[in-house]
């Protein structure tokens, strides 16, 4: 059994995909099923990292503003809200998470490279932010752009030599191909809300800056990983199924995120062992 445990396919795909596949399932009725995201997670964080925060590194900040992003999207959730500023706040706090865990990597560099170094990841954590929210009434949208953004991120930290963070990244796709296959089985879309999108915009933020400062992902795997949750807007017929909808958009943002991993690959030419 902990050898099981203890092989990276299990940590980083099987687990977090059975977790999430089953707490889709059972959580849709109580309109929780976007909490499979970050259930899937934190499977593989447990098998990884066994939720030890000490010291708090960046890759443990990561984990910790993952957690507690699920978190307050679940209060949003289930709470009425109605106040139109809350995109915004999301977004000034997520671009204060990147910094927060960033901040110790760039006070070691020169002011303006940290400056320009600042403000691209600040951007990119906008970006997702606003674009991910945007999702969060739009299951099958919101799912595929958690796939595509999970895959491609962490494919591309693995070809980057960070095999944590391409083993938290791929979590994060395989738990969101659970969420949507249990909608293609079933052929209805499940909840997702602020549960699902909010930690998965975090987290995807978080992720691919850190593997770029921490590791040697290209800064250039950045703008196209940000073009994933822009072609999950992408218009579709409306008479479309949910099953169509869900395999088009699927494979649109595999195709962005297979671009960043081909980046990261052509950059270090083998993978870390």
């Amino acid at each position: 059994m902990n050898e099981w445990a203890s092989h990276p396919i299990a940590q980083s795909i099987i687990a977090p995909f059975i977790v999430a596949l089953i707490a889709s399932k059972l959580l849709n009725r109580l309109r929780l099923s976007g909490l499979a995201l970050i259930a899937g997670f934190c499977a593989t964080v447990y098998l990884v990292a066994d939720f030890n925060f000490e010291p708090l590194s960046a890759i443990k900040k990561i984990i910790l503003s993952g957690l507690i992003a699920a978190a307050i999207g679940l209060l949003l959730d289930l709470t009425p809200n109605t106040w139109r500023f809350m995109r915004y706040l999301i977004v000034i706090a997520c671009s204060n998470v990147v910094l927060w865990m960033l901040w110790p990597v760039l006070q070691q560099k020169e002011i303006q490279e940290a400056t320009i170094y600042g403000i691209g990841i600040v951007t990119y954590v906008t970006w997702m932010a606003i674009l991910m929210d945007r999702l969060a009434t739009k299951p099958a949208r919101a799912g595929s752009a958690g796939m595509g953004l999970g895959v491609g991120i962490g494919i591309s930290a693995l070809f980057s030599a960070s095999a944590l963070l391409g083993q938290l990244g791929l979590a994060i796709g395989v738990a969101c191909s659970a969420y949507l296959l249990t909608q293609l089985m079933s052929g209805k879309p499940f909840f997702c809300g602020r549960t699902f999108t909010l930690p998965l915009s975090l987290l995807c933020g978080l992720i691919a800056p850190a593997t770029m400062m921490l590791a040697q992902m290209p800064w250039y795997c950045l703008p196209v990983l940000a073009a994933i949750p822009l072609v999950a807007h992408v218009p579709l017929p409306r008479n479309w199924s949910l099953r169509e909808q869900i395999i088009l958009l699927s494979i649109l943002t595999l195709i962005i995120g297979a671009a960043s991993i081909l980046l990261a690959w052509s950059k270090a030419g083998v993978i870390p062992i």
